[in-house]
């Protein structure tokens, strides 16, 4: 009997030993929905490990997210879509995973909810998030800058706190009544950011049309006869494409010509490039590739963006020095004419390039130095930590 009384305690006890260290566990649901945010996610997800060892992450991110831990609940192509057209095209699938990620937020006793840009997705689900008493920090924050102030209210519902990466974010959002840490730019972090810069190909010439299948839908016929014509001028140009869309037949054309999915390798150096509106236009201010931008898209998309707008321009780093140092070619001025005479205007030593060159060292100053995800990562776990004490 005595015996029994003991199992029967040290079952107790290690029940209790269970939860204590369950509980003691911090559980973090983090979505990125693009290539970019998927590399800064990554960034995040390897910092934040180094502060909580033990710390559970799941949600959905894409291949530089799993190799960090990330246990994923969907499949994050699926989330990889862009556009007001195509977002409805795929509304279905995009709407099942939502409700995923929300039950899953219900059954997980998570301690934080982290967007990673993304926010037509993730400001639903960090509201959903916070009515459940999750802590909800949006990681780059929603352009409301770009967009307009009518969001304001609904990104102060979705989020506890918004990490930016632009100098001039904070002061934006504190005058819309949300509290927001600028961390700085996570692209900094990355180590081949930090080197010298690799001796240019003068021939070698970057097209970046995109990483999702609209866009090389969109952008490949403007890039493939500027692609020839290059070629015929014994120039090398390179296509810029994950390696998964290599098969898309709008890929078979750009085929003759040399791809990769090396995109760092690639903007260290090439002598020039035609980079699409995105992200990859701050990547490549901060290689210091000279480049032109670009984006087409369905007109039901283009037409519902262009009311919304509401800056002067739209590449980052134009938007950042406030001038139009960068050529900007948007829907119907995107023509391969008119991007290849752009483009042939910084294939020499000529002002347009010296001036971009320019304007690249003055980018890299204002956003600082390295060390954005060590920041955002201290400031989650700092928020975490303060949660569990209350």
């Amino acid at each position: 009997m005595a015996k029994i009384r003991d199992l029967l305690r040290l079952r107790t006890l290690m029940y209790g030993l269970r939860m204590y260290f369950c509980t003691m566990t911090k559980r973090i649901f983090i979505v990125a929905g693009e290539m970019s945010g998927d590399s800064h996610g990554a960034l995040l997800i390897e910092q934040i490990r180094k502060l909580m060892p033990d710390c559970i992450i799941d949600g959905i991110g894409g291949p530089s997210m799993h190799a960090k831990g990330l246990n994923s609940i969907a499949d994050f192509s699926t989330l990889n879509v862009s556009g007001f057209f195509e977002v409805i095209k795929h509304y279905s699938a995009l709407s099942g995973i939502l409700n995923q990620c929300k039950l899953a937020l219900k059954d997980g006793a998570y301690d934080a909810f982290i967007a990673v840009d993304y926010p037509g997705f993730n400001m639903r689900l960090g509201r959903y998030a916070r009515s459940l008493g999750i802590k909800s920090i949006c990681y780059i924050a929603p352009q409301l800058w770009a967009w307009g102030k009518t969001r304001a209210e609904s990104v102060k519902q979705s989020y506890d706190k918004l990490l930016t990466v632009l100098p001039f974010e904070d002061g934006f959002f504190s005058d819309c009544g949300i509290e927001s840490h600028f961390v700085g730019h996570p692209l900094l972090d990355r180590i081949d950011l930090q080197l010298s810069t690799i001796q240019r190909d003068q021939k070698t010439i970057c097209l970046m049309p995109g990483s999702r299948k609209q866009e090389l839908i969109h952008h490949l016929p403007l890039l493939i006869p500027i692609a020839q014509q290059l070629k015929s001028e014994q120039f090398t140009p390179i296509f810029c494409i994950p390696e998964h869309l290599w098969n898309l037949e709008i890929c078979m054309k750009a085929h003759s010509f040399h791809i990769t999915q090396a995109a760092s390798t690639l903007l260290q150096t090439s002598q020039a490039g035609c980079v699409k509106m995105g992200t990859s236009t701050l990547e490549a201010a901060l290689y210091g590739m000279p480049f032109i931008s670009y984006y087409s898209t369905s007109y039901v998309s283009y037409a519902i963006s262009k009311r919304k707008i509401t800056l002067p321009w739209i590449s980052l780093p134009n938007i950042l020095l406030e001038q139009s140092l960068i050529p900007e070619l948007i829907q119907s001025h995107a023509t391969s004419h008119s991007m290849l005479h752009s483009l042939q205007n910084l294939l020499n030593d000529t002002p347009e390039r010296a001036l971009q060159l320019e304007g690249f060292a003055e980018i890299r100053a204002k956003l600082g130095g390295a060390g954005a995800s060590l920041r955002a990562a201290e400031i989650i776990t700092d928020i975490i930590n303060s949660r569990e004490k209350r």
